[in-house]
């Protein structure tokens, strides 16, 4: 800043000393113009008249003027002077004196007039303004850098060096107190980026101290699980010596403490010669099973290390070791046993067989498809979630019995207050609900269950016109589908008629219908159910799509497996999707087919038969 001020205040006064320059000179050469205009007639006419000291007495009077150093007239063998001759850096103009006659146009040269103006006093008059400029200019300088600098610095140096004082001292074992910069009034403000460097340095040592004692918590939680998870721990240099050994180890082996020996060369470990090859390729290792007799007992031992690489130099190992002796031991029980059971397995094996090609004919009976293959799944699910809502509903009755005993009792006894009867009612009214709640919910999934099972939908046969019924589905489930809200779009002939069942068709679109408002629109502000229909040769063609997230593609397999959902514990079933599976396949003897990617909503495509094939009644299909 001193640089750029004293730069910039050398330029000024160049510049001063040049506009002054040209001013002194222009000066000069003005009063040598004044002169030859004004004053050299007067003199010509004094000198014409042979006035000698009217003309001395005008010439004395005009070296007296600025920068008018010497004069002198030269009018033949005459000559008049004034003021000083000028020897070095002389300024000099010579103008003609002509003298005009009064009563005609005549005009007479009648000598000369010199002037001289001394340039070294200009020069020495430049130098000393600008020494007077650089001075006053250089003072005014150095103050205000000074006041500058020191603002400066109680505003942002000596707050700096607070930051840095404190950061240098910190240590995250023993943290100081929070950071407080000092303030100086009419100089810093209050909140300014100073400040909100200390902040971020006290949230920077804050987190540092909470790092440090979240690593010291897990040093010692992961020394503990080491110590927990092998019965031994080793380290070794590049050379083989035992430069760590957990206190187990160094029992074990009878290892001294602050001894660093090879291996390889330990007593009890001299004949484990698969781990000394391990030890000399200089690699990792695992599943290095030796045996060690320690104290004239037996041990097997599991060995495993990594090799440790330094700027590609090795450096030694780390590894553990787990004792397998019990393991061992009960594995060649077990091969032993498994010697004896030899017999009687190649005895069985011939039943299992017979066993497993029966099983074989009846799972492939059972498995009507690639999707009804999930029959393990529907028992399991239906256990679970008819299990739960039944044991909250018994631990309920259990509550609303004790309550009334309570109250029984009380009342028999004579001491029921009312405040006493009235927690009993509320304890009461929430037992109830809760039963009320879970008992609804088990006969719901019991219901669905049935459905599932496609033994409840009772649907005549009949002709009927599809865009009419999927319309009058639609209407009726308004109630549901304003409160996402969406208004499903129908598309297709409107005369389009078809011979089957309308029941089931209906409960298909609306469980399709039930599931996207359900699952698919979350996160979609515009959601857009789409439902088109069209005749193709014998087969009547139904799309369902919507715009919703989507199903990822792992999931495809599983959508309509029975009670798979992706809302358990939130009121959903699992058994929409699946319901919808067994009606097209069972029911309508149709075709289901299913597209999903995330984000892009879901599409189903229904092919289903124009004419129901009559090979079942209705009646058959809904028992069967």
């Amino acid at each position: 800043m001193v640089l750029l001020s004293g730069a910039i205040t050398v330029l000024t006064t160049l510049l001063q000393l040049t506009w002054d320059y040209r001013k002194e000179f222009d000066t000069v050469k003005q009063r040598q113009v004044e002169i030859r205009d004004i004053h050299a007639p007067l003199i010509a006419a004094s000198l014409w008249d042979f006035n000698l000291v009217s003309l001395q007495q005008e010439i004395d009077g005009l070296v007296n003027l600025p920068r008018v150093d010497y004069l002198r007239i030269y009018s033949g063998e005459y000559t008049f002077e004034a003021g000083t001759e000028v020897v070095d850096n002389p300024i000099t103009k010579r103008y003609t004196l002509l003298y005009h006659h009064p009563n005609s146009t005549l005009v007479e040269e009648i000598g000369q007039i010199e002037i001289q103006t001394d340039a070294q006093d200009i020069y020495d008059y430049l130098i000393w303004q600008a020494i007077y400029t650089l001075v006053l200019n250089a003072g005014k300088t150095l103050f205000v850098c000074f006041f500058v600098l020191m603002v400066f610095h109680k505003s942002v140096n000596r707050r700096l060096f607070a930051i840095a004082k404190y950061l240098r001292k910190y240590n995250p074992r023993h943290p100081a107190k929070a950071l407080r910069l000092p303030h100086f009034r009419w100089i810093s403000e209050k909140d300014d980026e100073i400040d909100w460097l200390a902040e971020e340095a006290n949230k920077i040592t804050s987190n540092v101290t909470r790092l440090y004692d979240n690593i010291q918590q897990e040093q010692e939680r992961l020394k503990e699980f080491a110590h927990v998870s092998s019965d031994w721990l080793w380290e070794t240099d590049q050379l083989g010596h035992l430069t760590y050994a957990s206190d187990s180890m160094l029992a074990a082996l009878e290892i001294p403490n602050d001894t660093k020996p090879l291996l390889r060369k330990l007593s009890a470990l001299a004949h484990c010669e698969q781990l000394h090859q391990k030890l000399m390729h200089q690699g990792d290792f695992a599943m290095c099973e030796e045996t060690v007799t320690i104290n004239c007992i037996t041990h097997y031992l599991l060995f495993q290390a990594k090799a440790r690489f330094e700027n590609d130099k090795f450096i030694g190992f780390r590894g553990t070791t787990i004792n397998i002796t019990e393991l061992k031991l009960t594995q060649i029980e077990l091969e032993e046993l498994n010697q004896n059971l030899e017999h009687t397995v190649a005895a069985r094996t011939l039943d299992l067989k017979q066993s497993m090609e029966q099983l074989k004919k009846t799972q492939e009976q059972l498995v009507e498809s690639e999707k009804l293959a999930a029959l393990g799944g529907l028992v399991a699910g239906v256990a679970h979630e008819v299990n739960t809502p039944l044991g909250i509903a018994v631990t309920a009755t259990s509550v609303v019995k004790d309550i009334t005993n309570e109250a029984t009792q009380a009342f028999a006894n004579q001491s029921l207050t009312s405040e006493q009867f009235s927690m009993l009612m509320e304890q009461l009214t929430e037992s109830s609900t809760m039963l009320e709640h879970n008992l609804n919910r088990a006969a719901k999934l019991i219901r669905d269950f049935k459905q599932t099972a496609v033994d409840q939908v009772s649907e005549s046969r009949s002709q009927f016109n599809i865009h009419q019924v999927l319309e009058a589905l639609i209407a009726s489930l308004h109630p549901e589908t304003r409160k996402v809200p969406v208004v499903p779009e129908l598309k297709g002939q409107q005369s389009l008629t078809m011979n089957s069942l309308p029941g089931v068709l209906t409960q298909v679109i609306s469980n399709l219908i039930m599931n996207s408002i359900n699952h698919a629109f979350h996160d979609q502000p515009t959601a857009q159910i789409e439902i088109e229909f069209r005749e193709l040769e014998d087969l009547v063609i139904v799309e369902y799509r919507d715009n919703g997230c989507g199903v990822e593609e792992s999931l495809h397999q599983k959508i309509f497996e029975p009670f798979y959902t992706s809302k358990r514990g939130k009121g959903g079933s699992g058994l929409g999707l699946n319901l919808v599976f067994n009606l097209v396949k069972q029911k309508l003897k149709g075709e289901l087919t299913f597209k999903s990617e995330l984000d892009k909503g879901v599409y189903f495509e229904l092919r289903l038969p124009k004419n129901l094939p009559s090979s079942q009644s209705p009646e058959q299909d809904s028992h069967s």
